[in-house]
């Protein structure tokens, strides 16, 4: 058959010097593989074979599609056990380890845990010297004055105490909240001297250094301001304003100008009177022998000088009669939070493990009924939950959101469907078995480390809970009945006297928020505002806030 030239226009010579660089190439590619070399005359007969051969390997193996098909139509193995969740085993019973309980003759209660795990040790000094002891002309010393302990003593200056710390692995920090004020410190067991001897002269020697002082409120005054901005905080304020009146509890933050007010003087004089000795209780857990930690505290801390405690002169919480609506209006808002509830109770409180058990069916976690429903049914928000908030004197129960501004109102039906609900009925077995189990569970996960053993035994003692609280936490837990929930709700829950806070686009939400009970409309700076002054409001930013005022 002769070739057919009509397109092939090259000359011999091009024909020829292209046969050649194929060759070329062919011979180059094998000698870079380490392969056996082929002279350039005959790449072209072995390009040939090779190409035969790939086409009657082709021809042998199915293609990569009927491959895949074959393997796309395949049925899957049975695996039956996809579909059930499995079993919740029986809690853990929880031995608490030896605590060897003394005082120092000052008046100081030593709680010392030895837990030679890791090689590490952790301290705690907690002492009743919160918030509550501010008195409205000092709101903010007591905070204050515990932020400040690490900005400076007699003989180190701020810089000199973190490098120190920071030097040793170690950390050291205050915080103080309505009730107590919490010193912690912690550093590998071998450091354990040097962490002590920061550790006291932090907590004896603090020299409130004016400069630090001055650093110090600028920054806090700074963040009240971003605070103001954020729906969280606004929300938070109002709901304790109105629950607890002048208590000391309906204080979220305290007015810039009496930050601004704060001298060294305040500092000093709350800290004499306050960080007494004979008042704290010290928790050490570690890696360490405790007849040499025993004459360490003796040490650091023997010489501490007790002190008179006084007692902080409280107001009484304003009780609420019929439901009412307390809306902060924020124009432009995208989002409304919510959040309503009601006085609770205290720590002490006998229906303590009822009430708690009660809260996680309502809503303490995803698996919770409000979560369920406004979240995953409606689609309202990204979360919703309750919480049963406890501490010294009686606190909070409360259930909050952040939902769309288009269905604030719906999403409220929903908060007192729910609230209802539990008033009523009782609950699911396996609903009151999830919670039940995830109670234990997070209290035993919460115990596996030094520190959060240590809080739950400062916890024990602060509050003056019963010795075996720990102990018997989770059989008291898994003891609550479906009938002890129904009771509990219907204590905790004071459905007709509902105190409703919400922070949105007062424009746009408050006519129909009006279906439910009285509204009432308050500025972001928390002046009472009239209907007139809400329409037609400029945009003062739009969005939610994120995270928890400061307690």
């Amino acid at each position: 058959m002769k070739r057919n030239t009509k397109y092939d226009t090259r000359t011999d010579a091009e024909k020829a010097s292209k046969s050649l660089r194929t060759g070329l190439v062919a011979a180059s590619l094998l000698l870079s593989t380490g392969l056996t070399t082929v002279s350039p005359c005959c790449a072209a007969e072995q390009k040939s074979e090779q190409k035969q051969a790939q086409k009657k390997e082709q021809k042998q193996e199915p293609s990569k599609t009927s491959t895949t098909r074959t393997t796309a139509n395949t049925a899957p193995r049975p695996e039956p056990w996809r579909k059930t969740a499995p079993e919740a085993t029986e809690p853990r019973p929880f031995k608490l380890p030896t605590v060897e309980t003394y005082k120092l003759e000052n008046g100081l209660k030593v709680q010392l845990v030895e837990d030679h795990r890791v090689p590490y040790v952790t301290v705690f000094l907690g002492f009743k010297a919160g918030k509550l002891l501010d008195d409205n002309q000092t709101l903010g010393v007591a905070q204050l004055t515990a932020e400040m302990l690490t900005e400076g003593t007699g003989s180190r200056s701020s810089k000199e105490i973190a490098d120190q710390i920071d030097y040793i692995g170690g950390s050291l920090g205050a915080h103080t909240g309505y009730d107590f004020t919490l010193l912690n410190g912690s550093a590998l067991s071998n450091s354990t001297p040097k962490l002590f001897e920061l550790f006291s002269d932090v907590l004896l020697n603090p020299s409130f250094p004016e400069d630090e002082i001055k650093l110090k409120k600028a920054n806090w005054l700074q963040a009240l301001v971003m605070k103001r901005s954020q729906p969280s905080f606004l929300l938070e304020e109002r709901f304790r304003k109105v629950i607890f009146g002048g208590h000391p509890y309906g204080i979220v933050a305290p007015h810039p100008d009496m930050v601004s007010a704060i001298t060294q003087k305040d500092l000093l004089e709350f800290h004499k009177q306050h960080y007494i000795p004979n008042d704290a209780i010290l928790l050490v857990l570690g890696d360490f022998d405790k007849s040499k930690m025993k004459e360490l505290v003796s040490s650091s801390l023997g010489e501490w000088k007790a002190g008179e405690r006084k007692e902080a002169a409280l107001p009484n919480v304003p009780s609420h009669k019929g439901r009412k609506i307390y809306l902060v209006n924020r124009p432009g808002s995208v989002q409304s939070s919510l959040k309503l509830g009601n006085l609770g109770i205290k720590k002490t409180d006998p229906d303590y493990f009822k009430i708690l058990v009660m809260n996680e069916v309502l809503g303490g976690a995803a698996h919770s009924r409000l979560f369920a429903n406004i979240r995953e049914n409606k689609g309202y928000t990204y979360g919703a939950y309750s919480s049963s908030a406890t501490r010294v004197h009686p606190d909070v129960f409360y259930a909050s959101a952040d939902v769309r501004t288009d269905v604030t109102a719906a999403s409220l039906q929903e908060f007192l469907y729910e609230l209802e609900k539990i008033r009523n009925l009782k609950p699911k077995a396996d609903e009151l078995t999830t919670a039940k189990n995830y109670l234990t569970g997070t209290f035993q996960l919460g115990i596996e480390t030094q520190a959060g053993l240590a809080q739950r035994l400062l916890e024990v003692s602060l509050y003056e809970l019963p010795e075996d609280y720990l102990e018997t936490y989770t059989k008291k837990v898994m003891a609550v009945t479906p009938e002890d929930v129904r009771v509990a709700a219907r204590r905790i829950i004071q459905a007709k006297d509902l105190v409703i806070t919400v922070v949105g686009d007062a424009e746009k939400i408050r006519p129909d928020l009006e279906m439910f009970a009285p509204v009432e409309v308050y500025s972001t700076e928390g002046e009472v505002v009239t209907r007139a002054e809400t329409t037609g409001a400029k945009d003062t930013g739009s969005g939610s806030g994120s995270g928890d005022p400061d307690s």
